[in-house]
This record gives C-alpha cells, sequence and structure tokens, in this order.
C-alpha cells in the first residue's frame, strides 16, 4: 500500500468515526479538555498503527478499543501518581450524601454522572457503549477483549450498583 492510499483510507476512517469517537471520549471523561486530549491520543495511534491493520478489521471496534484502553491508561497512571492526601479526599468526595427524594431531573442526572463516574472502570465503560453508544455485548466484549458474557456481566454490575444507590429514582 503506498503512503497516499493509506492516508486516504485513514482519512475515511477519521470522516466515518470522528464524531462518535469524540462523543464517547467526552462520556468517559466528563470534561472537554481531557476528551480532547483523549480523541487526539486514540486518533495518533490509530493512524501509528494503521498501515499494521488487517483490512478486513472491525474499524469501528478497533477505534473504540483504541479510545478505551488509551482512557483506562490514563486512568491507571493518574492514580499511581496522586499523592495519599488527594486520595484519601477523594475517597471522601465519593461518598453519597443522603439528598431528598424530590430531586428535580438536572440534579438527579448530575448526581447519576457523579456516581457511574465511581464505577469500577470496566462497568464504567461497558455501560457508557451499551447505554449512550447503543453497542450491543457482543461489540462491547470487542472493545474490552473480553467474552460476551463477561461484557454483559460488566454491564449488569453497573446497573444494579445504579439501582442498588438510586432506586426508583432512576
Amino acid at each position: 500500500m503506498t503512503d497516499s492510499a493509506t492516508l486516504m483510507s485513514f482519512d475515511t476512517l477519521v470522516d466515518m468515526h470522528q464524531r462518535e469517537i469524540y462523543r464517547y471520549a467526552l462520556h468517559l471523561t466528563r470534561n472537554q479538555a481531557d476528551a480532547d486530549d483523549l480523541y487526539q491520543d486514540t486518533f495518533l495511534k490509530a493512524y501509528k498503527a494503521f498501515d499494521r491493520l488487517d483490512a478486513s478489521a472491525n474499524y469501528r471496534a478497533w477505534l473504540y478499543r483504541i479510545a478505551t484502553n488509551t482512557f483506562l491508561s490514563a486512568k491507571r497512571k493518574a492514580n499511581r501518581e496522586r499523592p495519599l492526601d488527594v486520595a484519601a479526599d477523594g475517597e471522601l468526595a465519593a461518598v453519597q450524601e443522603d439528598q431528598p427524594a424530590s430531586l428535580d431531573a438536572r440534579d438527579l442526572l448530575v448526581e447519576v454522572e457523579r456516581f457511574i463516574q465511581t464505577l469500577p472502570e470496566k462497568q464504567r465503560v461497558a455501560l457508557v457503549l451499551r447505554k449512550y453508544q447503543e453497542f450491543d455485548y457482543r461489540q462491547i466484549g470487542e472493545v474490552l477483549k473480553c467474552s460476551d458474557e463477561a461484557a454483559r456481566a460488566n454491564v449488569y454490575e453497573a446497573l444494579r450498583k445504579l439501582r442498588a444507590c438510586f432506586g426508583d429514582r432512576v
């Protein structure tokens, strides 16, 4: 494959998937600056590996896998580098306050989004892929490099925790 053909094919790949990968990055990071970084890192890594990718590969799942792995690696690195006092403060902040059942929808949504950020990474990624990106369990398994059953279990556990925390409010 020539360089110009590779660039053209990669450009087509970017054109086809850039919006949904950016939305996925926003759902994972919940922060525009971090989403921008994740989006750029994802496509940079994809560009570097594009010429080694099999032509019959599922390009969409491949991009989601790169974005997911990049996100999870950054989270692990940030957790290793965080000072102990900051880690302790983060744990205290994650404790849910007892809120009245009459929260309006916006407040409830903010509370749910905060809770989702506290889920274990694979559960959060699986939930975001299922509920926001509308992936089926096979596709989630491809992204997380796990079986369909493991993908289903991660989504189930995330939803179970949401229901346990929020009961009938969600």
